[in-house]
């Protein structure tokens, strides 16, 4: 079991180990870094050649040990795991939508994601499938921010952050030029934004986000509140494993 933890945490767990390693180690980077060992009493970490030792709050048995991993992993401080997510969420020029049509359907799409001044918005023309399940259902939708699969460390591991939002339609007045303005000078190179923008069926609509949940990898959840606070979504382990 110990060789199974180790393999999966250098495979899948890389992040976490440098977490680690700046929190116990005290170090400020680290370029090469792998988990050499684990005990009942806790971890060795190798970061450029350094050992670092960290403990777990108490001796664990074996049958709790995936546990004690996973606590580690989530005692990282809050305030680095919401700037990661913060990242996350800037890094996107688009978003995944589940919409509700008035047929009480499931959509499933995607929109240009315009971000001004803090704000988030969508820009979206009447034929699309999500404009009248928006118009019908504004506030029964979900957003995803999903990471590519070739960024990705594995398929089963994307990071992913989605959030309930409502909307609401905007006026194509001043505000809307500085918002449209700001989207064409943050996608300078493609094409056909000028002719939508005066296109009478596309319409400017404002994503509000409420409660939502950022997940960066195995043990790696944290819940999202209304102010945007994050916790973390499940103490201990919440899958089973085979005996074999």
């Amino acid at each position: 079991m110990i060789e199974r933890i180790i393999s999966h945490m250098n495979d899948h767990h890389k992040e976490e180990l440098i977490g680690l390693a700046k929190r116990f180690g005290g170090v400020n980077e680290c370029k090469e870094i792998s988990l050499a060992s684990v005990d009942l009493k806790g971890l060795d970490i190798c970061c450029d050649g350094k050992n670092i030792r960290v403990d777990f709050a108490k001796e664990v048995s074996a049958d709790e040990l995936k546990d004690a991993i996973i606590a580690l992993c989530t005692s990282m401080p809050h305030q680095d795991v919401k700037q990661e997510m913060l990242e996350f969420r800037n890094s996107f020029g688009s978003i995944i939508l589940s919409t509700l049509s008035k047929e009480n359907l499931p959509i499933v799409s995607y929109a240009p994601l315009l971000k001004y001044k803090g704000r988030f918005f969508i820009y979206i023309s009447e034929v699309a499938d999500h404009y009248a399940s928006l118009r019908a259902n504004p506030n029964a939708l979900e957003v995803l921010f999903l990471e590519d699969e070739c960024k990705a460390k594995s398929v089963i591991l994307r990071k992913r952050l989605k959030y309930k939002a409502s909307v609401e339609f905007k006026q194509k007045d001043a505000e809307f030029e500085e918002i449209f303005s700001a989207f064409e000078e943050s996608n300078a190179s493609a094409g056909g934004l000028k002719s939508i923008k005066n296109m009478k069926d596309f319409h400017l609509i404002e994503l509000y986000f409420k409660e939502g949940r950022f997940v960066k990898g195995f043990g790696g959840a944290y819940d999202i509140d209304l102010e945007g606070n994050l916790t973390a979504a499940q103490s201990g382990n919440p899958h089973q494993f085979s005996k074999n």
